[in-house]
């Protein structure tokens, strides 16, 4: 039996497609945004990340996003979610389904509308050059809040999604570090698994590329092909939380955390260091 294997959109259905997308994108944060620039004037607490939720949500359908989750996230404060990192549809997912901060490449500021985006997210921005580490560590350090939840994709950039680059851990010595009586971070591992793309299913000839980010990859011309396309489907499972226990040390903490969120992969590889 031959895989069914779904037709390229025609240039004019494409086009269109595009277009009812980045109205209702458009439309959503006309709506949202001044809500979320209003809540931000009076808290920065939990309240904060109810219309970020919202928005989120609203440009994953927009999107046609499809999501399946499998695990509970951990909320409520005190969480550091550390998974895989495939696409800059990342942030939409993930954002759609948790109340948290996402620790990002200072990089991505300079993207158009990014930083004015990531101040209503609250969003954490980072350098990744190892001459800055002090400077992130005390950086990170004084916005840590206890009743926020973070997002960390250790990796340090994005992938196809077919496997799971080596973590860093040089950021997960911050979450080891605590003044006595404090209460310690609670690390839950989370992977993220494209499934399949315009309606085909990544086993049956789906374009791992149209999603996941990599490489050589341009941002606009990536997104202007994914608009044009009916969606994706991305499972989303979050592993049981890891408690952060006294004297652990950072690199064998992200080997565990890579085991665990590389082993829910068809395929996978060990890393070789981090």
């Amino acid at each position: 039996m031959r895989a069914a294997v779904a037709e390229a959109p025609g240039p004019l259905r494409a086009a269109c497609r595009r277009l009812a997308r980045i109205i209702a994108i458009l439309l959503a944060s006309v709506v949202l945004m001044p809500l979320q620039w209003l809540v931000m004037r009076f808290t920065r607490g939990p309240n904060a990340f109810v219309v970020p939720r919202w928005w989120f949500g609203c440009l994953r359908r927009a999107m046609g996003i499809q999501v399946e989750m499998i695990g509970t996230p951990r909320t409520g404060g005190g969480t550091l979610l550390v998974g895989n990192h495939l696409s800059h549809y990342d942030i939409v997912v993930l954002g759609s389904l948790l109340p948290a901060r996402f620790i990002a490449k200072d990089q991505m500021q300079g993207w158009p509308g990014m930083k004015f985006v990531g101040e209503l997210a609250q969003t954490l921005y980072i350098s990744r050059r190892q001459r800055d580490a002090a400077a992130v560590a005390a950086q990170l350090g004084a916005q840590l809040r206890g009743d926020h939840d973070l997002v960390l994709f250790p990796e340090g950039t994005t992938s196809s999604g077919e496997r799971v680059a080596p973590f860093k851990s040089s950021l997960f010595a911050l979450f080891l570090q605590r003044p006595a009586g404090a209460p310690g971070w609670t690390l839950q591992p989370f992977t993220q698994q494209l499934l399949s793309v315009d309606g085909v299913a990544l086993d049956a000839g789906g374009d791992r590329a149209a999603y996941a980010f990599h490489g050589a990859m341009r941002a606009g011309p990536h997104v202007k092909h994914f608009l044009g396309l009916s969606g994706a489907r991305v499972r989303v499972t979050f592993h049981p939380p890891v408690t952060i226990g006294d004297g652990v040390d950072r690199k064998a903490l992200a080997l565990r955390l890579h085991a665990i969120v590389a082993g829910a992969l068809p395929t996978h590889a060990e890393p070789v260091g981090a």
